[in-house]
């Protein structure tokens, strides 16, 4: 899954939080089958990026896949 796609797919994201949960609920969406990693192909540009941005987004991706498998 590429951060870019997410970022592209959701025109209407305005902060760094909202992004976060998009990549949680698009690897939500996943099939059970895929486990794909989040490739951080871009960097956020919103004001409120934290600065260990990517490890946010990677335990965001986690946690959407594991909640994938509890359903």
């Amino acid at each position: 899954m590429l951060l870019s796609q997410v970022i592209f797919s959701n025109p209407s994201l305005t902060d760094f939080w909202a992004l976060e949960r998009c990549v949680s609920a698009q690897a939500r969406r996943l099939p059970r089958e895929i486990s794909a990693p989040l490739t951080c192909d871009v960097e956020p540009e919103f004001r409120c990026t934290p600065r260990k941005w990517e490890l946010i987004l990677a335990e965001a991706h986690e946690r959407g896949l594991r909640a994938r498998q509890a359903a």
